[in-house]
Parts: structure tokens; sequence; C-alpha cells
């Protein structure tokens, strides 16, 4: 990890729910939250990984970052598959430009390869979760509220 000389900006908060990592986030964010959140969610992972689990991204604010720090997350998310991440569901809470950070994350998950979707309600994407899980036969790399590639 590279010392920096900016202090992170933004908030994050992580938690695990079974085979559920739970990532509460508020943006804008800079490179070093980026940094911040691949360290604290290192050990997290490695407590899931032992078998298929899924994310949950409760996000406010303006979840946005440079293109510097969205690179940083295409990888960090990369890894995270290789650790056994099947899915993550986003939930954006009370937002302005939801379609812009939309398009945002969706760039970034659809770069990483990893099955997505956009929820407005977190009991609808957690529910979208729990049959990922109970489906691992499913083979479609990306999914969007929108409309599904397969």
């Amino acid at each position: 990890m590279t010392s920096s000389r900016f202090p992170a900006h933004g908030s994050l908060r992580l938690s695990i729910e079974g085979q559920l990592l739970i990532i509460e986030g508020s943006g804008p964010a800079n490179l070093e939250m980026v940094q911040e959140y691949q360290q604290q969610v290192v050990g997290l992972r490695k407590k899931l990984m032992h078998a298929p689990w899924v994310s949950l991204a409760l996000l406010s604010g303006t979840p946005l970052v440079s293109p510097e720090a969205k690179e940083l997350f295409v990888q960090v998310i990369k890894q995270a598959k290789t650790m056994n991440l099947r899915a993550t569901a986003v939930v954006l809470i009370e937002m302005e430009s939801v379609e812009l950070v939309r398009q945002f994350w969706r760039e970034i998950y659809i770069d990483a390869g990893l099955k997505f979707n956009f929820f407005e309600a977190e009991k609808d994407a957690r529910e979208w979760l729990t049959s990922v899980l109970e489906n691992e036969s499913n083979t479609d790399v990306e999914q969007t509220s929108q409309n599904v590639l397969n």
C-alpha cells in the first residue's frame, strides 16, 4: 500500500451476516478511501471465502470516485471474485443523479465481470442475493434492473 498525503474522504462501514458482506458507503470518496476499503475488507473476505458469498452495497451521498480510484475498485472486485464472491446488489439511498450513479457503478461491475443488480429497497436486494446463493447453476455474468446480459 502506498502512503498518501491526503486523508480518506467519504465514509465506510463493513459487516457480515452469514454469507453476506454488507458495505455501507457514503461519498464522494477519494483514492485513499478506496485503499482503506481494500485494507478493511480483506479480513472479512477471508471469513467468507470458504463458500460462495454475496455483497450488499448500501450507498448514499454521491458515491463517485476519481478514475484512478474507479480502476482500483475494479481490481478489488476482481480479487473478491477469486475469493468466491458471486454477486453484488446495490441500493442507492436518497440520492440525486441516480442514473449517473447507476451508470458509474454499472461500468465498474461490468469491467470486473461480476453479476450485479440495482434495487430501490434493501429487502428486494437481500431476496435477490439469497436467490443467487441458492441457485449456483445460474451462469449469467451481469444483470441490471434494466436489462439482462447473457
